[in-house]
């Protein structure tokens, strides 16, 4: 355990002949991860989903031959175990008392600052671990995958290029093709539209190309740009760590890929009766993960 701050280690701070102190923290950030993933209260905990198929096409009814009988498909489940998260900064009374540059009120507010970067790392760990079994589905399979199992039997699905592309034009229409694609767990037409790219700084040069330019992009003609119909907005993520990774994503509440929050980070500051110290906490649980694939697209790039 981290000693507190003591008036030895910041001792330049308790002297009046200093013109100015850099603090390396920078504005506050916007979050990210809320435009993204679902951002969900969690009633209890754990919290487990289940998946339950609808049921298959219509079949022929001959003339007075009785209907046939249809169920749904139990399909597998997903359990979310909120993870306690913690932070804390101490200051001996003398130290606090004595800093003239206001320094460790900054610092505190730098526990404010750790919290959100503990929310966004979490909140976009399923996307981070998209390809990988850390995070697994309703069927038991990693998000992006090449061949998901369907309940009701047949060809299972691909939600990831058979062979990994970077973001490019043709990545997006692999992606909406898929989308176009797509069927349900009973082999029926899902439409799910696509609405947004999900690139790293790696793309953003691509993706303002791809999607913002009415023209066919990398071109030397004026030819249609065919994916600007589409709508797709596009995003710039900075909690993903591989550079070239990227999704093609509909709305946050039509996919399944959840965040869910058990206790919302709760900032306290207290003076310590035993020693007087100025002691500073942030506590937060929460969990991230999916249920179904269906609306992501995704690649981890070439």
């Amino acid at each position: 355990m981290a000693a507190p701050i003591a008036r030895a280690g910041f001792s330049e701070l308790l002297k009046p002949d200093l013109h100015q102190v850099y603090i390396d923290t920078g504005a506050e950030n916007p979050t990210e991860f809320d435009m993204i993933v679902n951002v969900i209260d969690m009633p209890y905990n754990p919290l487990t989903d289940q998946q339950i198929s609808g049921l298959g096409t219509m079949p022929v009814k001959d003339e007075g031959d009785p209907f046939a009988v249809d169920e749904p498909i139990m399909g597998g489940t997903t359990e979310y175990l909120a993870v306690p998260y913690g932070l804390s900064i101490e200051f001996t009374f003398e130290a606090w008392d004595d800093e003239l540059y206001g320094v460790f009120n900054e610092m505190v507010a730098e526990l404010s600052r750790a919290s959100n970067n503990r929310l966004e790392v979490d909140a976009h760990a399923p996307l981070n671990f998209a390809e990988s079994t850390a995070f697994t589905g309703f069927d038991g399979m990693p998000l992006i995958d090449t061949a998901h199992p369907v309940l009701g039997g047949g060809t299972p699905i691909a939600n990831r290029p058979s062979v990994d592309i970077n973001f490019s034009r043709t990545a997006v229409q692999v992606a909406m093709q898929a989308f176009h694609d797509l069927v349900d767990e009973r082999g029926l037409p899902r439409l799910l539209a696509p609405v947004m790219a999900l690139v790293t700084s790696a793309f953003y040069h691509d993706a303002r190309e791809i999607l913002g330019s009415s023209g066919r992009p990398l071109t030397a003609n004026n030819e249609l740009n065919a994916l600007i119909p589409e709508d797709l907005s596009w995003m710039v993520s900075h909690y993903i760590t591989n550079p070239n990774k990227w999704f093609i994503m509909s709305r946050q509440d039509v996919h399944d890929v959840n965040f869910y929050i058990r206790n919302d980070p709760d900032f306290d500051m207290f003076d310590d009766p035993r020693t007087l110290n100025a002691v500073g906490t942030m506590y937060q649980r929460h969990v991230s993960g999916f249920g179904t694939w269906r609306g992501i697209y995704g690649s981890t790039g070439a």
